[in-house]
């Protein structure tokens, strides 16, 4: 886990250039045809984490509505009313990484080990400490890089790179 753990936290460091300059207005934009908007974006990565502290006996951050906005299997919608403000998705989402972070340290090895309650993830993920590692390492570059996709695809011009690799 804890290599997991360094990974998240890395990740987590190159988020700021990426969140930098999006607006509710951002929201529900495709730019491109078949792209995710940068409000499903940031909600589906928060709620992904909250079910990771979920995972690891955490109380909910995420207001419950998000679930119907931001699970697996959910659209991207069109009305960016539709969604919380940019300020109020990309706070939620600093909180549940940083409480994320603190809970898979603090983690008993045996809530590791248990089964992953989450049945279409288990024959890839068998274990809760499988899924959680998933969930904050690949799971989550997988979708900042869709946000890096999508910031180039808006025209918001380039990312400016972090100065120095998080510790």
């Amino acid at each position: 886990m804890n290599t997991s753990i360094s990974q998240c936290q890395y990740l987590i460091s190159l988020t700021e250039p990426i969140f930098a300059g999006l607006d509710d207005s951002h929201r529900a934009l495709e730019p491109q045809p078949g792209t995710k908007t940068a409000g499903w974006l940031i909600g589906h990565l928060a709620v992904s984490g909250d079910f990771a502290r979920k995972l690891l006996e955490r109380p909910a951050l995420c207001p419950i509505e998000w679930r119907e906005l931001f699970n697996p299997d959910s659209q991207p919608s069109e009305d960016p009313s539709a969604y919380p403000s940019m300020t109020s998705l990309v706070n939620t989402f600093g909180s549940v990484y940083t409480d994320l972070l603190g809970a898979a340290r603090e983690t008993d090895p045996s809530t590791f080990a248990a089964t992953n309650p989450f049945g279409p993830a288990r024959p890839h993920f068998p274990t809760v400490g499988d899924f959680v590692a998933y969930l904050i390492s690949s799971h989550l570059a997988y979708h900042l890089g869709q946000l890096v996709a999508w910031h180039a695809a808006a025209g918001l011009g380039p990312l400016r790179r972090p100065s120095r690799l998080a510790a």
